[in-house]
């Protein structure tokens, strides 16, 4: 279900969020679903033409993380050859350009290269590799642009389906107001170093984000973090986690990692913070550990926190709190099954406290570190992420159904049902991140959030 600006339902065509852009095809001539058939029928038919006439020019995109770039070409050649396993398409310059999202972390990339692109953009993501989530962050950069895209996803006998029956989602969207509800009124966040370099469409104005929700955004640099990460002392007797050492997470590592918690609680009871989001990445060079435990921890301990400094996932999961008094899930939507209702959602930390158990693994992208795999409880949940403008917000009902064990995802993974239509997900999403806690909580957070 998808709440935006606005009274009321309205039908907004999707994926084109703003009409009046200029198209190619003539000046302010209309696309897809607007009052004129023609130029969207245009449009895909020249898509079309190019896929029966077997042309595609795919743009590949991949992060730089981690050094496992053998498996990374073994997987992108296994999925391009049963993409093709009948010879259904041939890759050339003049097909239709698809923008073929690897992995995760290279959502700044496209931005770069974008408007060296025209419109509609095509955007690929494969179910492995954080492909997805990267693809919901360059959507919603459009989306935010009011440029024109499609989302394709899915294994490779779903994407050649798509590819061949021009099989896109163009539900409408409806709209509801979302109020100033201050639920936050007086709380102080930490935003520590700045939002990764791949969050380009989850940047948050603090003024707005004071005056709608009461929250008060506070930044703290990263010189300050790695300052207390040098002098920090453990608050934590190590020996607490010794049974979880393995051959992949060293002693050395787990204490690094309760270094890393020592800093971060100091700077949220130094800076009278309620939550922080921190720019975590980073530490992979600077100390060669993750924050994956940190955060765990300090959600345990009743503080809000998240990864890679996305400020939108972390107002979500303080209005959980408010609302709901617990903790919450930051997740990367890593598969999405428009049809059977079903996804697949994956990080490498969440709270301790919504763990049944847990293990230590290294973080999935670099293979460094530590990573926290966490067994969830089955049974219902609530999806919930208000968007960066602090002005719509996507919100669902599931069920988990099972906790998985791919190889090729974030290391705690869950399988999510739904009963309801989740196509929004990919028509209209906010950014790469969703927030799942247990309970069915849509009717309490639409009657707080909407007028």
């Amino acid at each position: 279900m998808k709440k935006s600006g606005g009274d009321g339902a309205v039908d907004t065509p999707v994926p084109i969020p703003n009409t009046e852009v200029k198209h190619r095809s003539g000046e302010g001539i209309p696309f897809v679903g607007e009052n004129s058939e023609l130029p969207g029928f245009f449009f895909l038919c020249r898509f079309w033409y190019n896929i029966v006439m077997n042309k595609i020019n795919f743009i590949f995109l991949r992060s730089k993380v981690g050094e496992n770039e053998r498996f990374k070409d073994a997987e992108k050649a296994k999925f391009l050859d049963e993409l093709n396993a009948h010879g259904d398409f041939k890759i050339a310059p003049d097909g239709q350009e698809i923008f073929f999202i690897e992995t995760g972390g290279t959502e700044e990339q496209f931005r770069s290269i974008y408007e060296e692109h025209k419109e509609p953009y095509f955007i690929l993501a494969t179910d492995a590799n954080n492909s997805l989530p990267a693809s919901l962050e360059i959507a919603t950069f459009l989306k935010n642009k009011g440029k024109k895209f499609y989302l394709i996803h899915g294994t490779a006998s779903e994407v050649k389906e798509q590819l061949k029956t021009e099989n896109f989602s163009k539900k409408a969207i409806k709209s509801s107001e979302f109020k100033d509800a201050k639920i936050l009124k007086n709380k102080r966040y930490g935003v520590v170093g700045k939002p990764s370099d791949w969050l380009i469409a989850s940047d948050t104005n603090y003024k707005e984000a004071e005056e709608i929700l009461g929250a008060v955004l506070v930044d703290i640099s990263t010189e300050e973090f790695l300052d207390e990460i040098k002098n920090a002392k453990p608050v934590l007797d190590p020996v607490i986690f010794e049974p979880l050492v393995n051959e992949k997470v060293s002693k050395e590592v787990i204490d690094g990692a309760l270094i890393i918690y020592a800093a971060l609680r100091n700077i949220i009871i130094k800076h009278d913070l309620a939550g922080i989001t921190v720019r975590c990445f980073d530490l992979l060079t600077s100390v060669k550990n993750t924050s994956c435990l940190a955060l765990a921890m300090l959600n345990k301990d009743g503080y809000i926190a998240t990864c890679e400094g996305d400020v939108p996932a972390m107002l979500t999961m303080a209005l959980v709190r408010e609302i709901t008094h617990q903790s919450a899930f930051q997740v990367n939507p890593s598969y999405i099954n428009i049809e059977k209702k079903f996804a697949y959602f994956a990080h490498c930390t969440l709270p301790l406290d919504m763990c049944l158990s847990y293990e230590f693994d290294t973080h999935f992208e670099s293979g460094i570190g530590l990573g926290v795999k966490g067994r969830l409880n089955l049974g219902k949940v609530t999806i919930f992420k208000i968007n960066r403008n602090l002005k719509s917000f996507e919100l669902f009902e599931g069920k988990i159904v099972e906790n998985l064990k791919k190889p090729n995802l974030c290391r705690t993974q869950v399988k999510v049902v739904f009963d309801e239509d989740i196509s929004e997900m990919f028509t209209s999403p906010n950014g790469n991140h969703l927030i799942i806690f247990y309970g069915a909580h849509k009717q309490e957070i639409l009657e707080k959030l909407t007028h």
